[in-house]
């Protein structure tokens, strides 16, 4: 429990101070291999073309490695937006539905709709507030009962295909507040973010030894463009800081809609 929880904290850092930390980092394994080169001089020249191919294949694997990480991220990306638009659909049906029930149930399911969306919208807005989103999902979690008790003594007085419709709504709400949930703790493990970083520190390293200590600037080229891939992947991973965002805009149109008034 510990080691999740010291590693959600490192995976909240802002992905610019990430980016800083690990520029930092890959200089120091240039300036390593640069070190390396003046007191090996002799030596990195008798193995120059086996140098060669090693640093070739680091890169190579950095190079892979990075591509699928930023996959993950992406897939990551797209799955939470796809289910932020679900969830609105899901939300939209529901009060729509509530329209085929009859008095008082309807007024009553409604009201609670209406306590429901903004108690979702707080899901996200709560950013990375661990007591805010552990109260977000449990007032989503007793608003959820509310409506399927209601839902569901009401089917069992009336049942009909208008009642078994909107007990299937409710268990939509439910299903994708739950994959919604998975999918915002659904991470790139800390375990792969660790091996990236290493093995970018070796590929330093060894760029360092072929570099030398001729040229800060060529010293700096890779440890920048690791950085910046490695900071959008990380902010694609954080959907609750950084740069890129997930926007409700879906459940905000479906919040306005809901409180504008009573399905007629």
């Amino acid at each position: 429990m510990g080691i999740q929880a010291s590693g959600a904290r490192l995976l909240s850092i802002h992905p610019t101070m990430f980016f800083l930390a690990v520029i930092v980092l890959l200089w120091v394994g240039t300036w390593v291999g640069g070190q390396m080169r003046t007191r090996r001089e002799q030596t990195l020249e008798m193995e120059a073309s086996t140098f060669k191919t090693l640093e070739s294949a680091v890169l190579a694997l950095l190079g892979l490695l990075l591509g699928f990480t930023f996959a993950m991220g992406v897939g990551r990306y797209d799955q939470r937006k796809n289910l932020e638009i679900a969830e609105a659909n899901d939300l939209t049906s529901a009060w729509l539905r509530t329209a085929t029930l009859p008095e008082p149930t309807r007024s009553a399911e409604q009201a609670l709709l209406r306590q429901y969306v903004p108690v979702r919208l707080q899901f996200l807005s709560a950013g990375t507030s661990e007591p805010r989103i552990n109260e977000s999902l449990r007032s989503s979690a007793a608003l959820q009962a509310q409506m399927w008790r209601l839902a569901a003594n009401f089917a069992n007085t009336r049942p009909d295909p208008d009642s078994a419709q909107y007990l299937e709504s409710i268990l939509a709400l439910v299903s994708v507040a739950e994959s919604r949930t998975a999918a915002f703790e659904n991470r790139i493990p800390m375990l792969a973010w660790g091996m990236l970083l290493f093995i970018s520190f070796i590929a330093s390293g060894l760029v360092g030894v072929g570099i030398g200590t001729r040229s800060q600037f060529l010293r700096l080229v890779l440890p920048v463009v690791v950085a910046s891939a490695l900071s959008l992947t990380l902010d694609l991973d954080s959907p609750r800081s950084g740069l890129i965002r997930v926007h409700q805009r879906s459940l905000e149109r479906v919040a306005a809609a809901i409180a504008s008034g009573p399905v007629p």
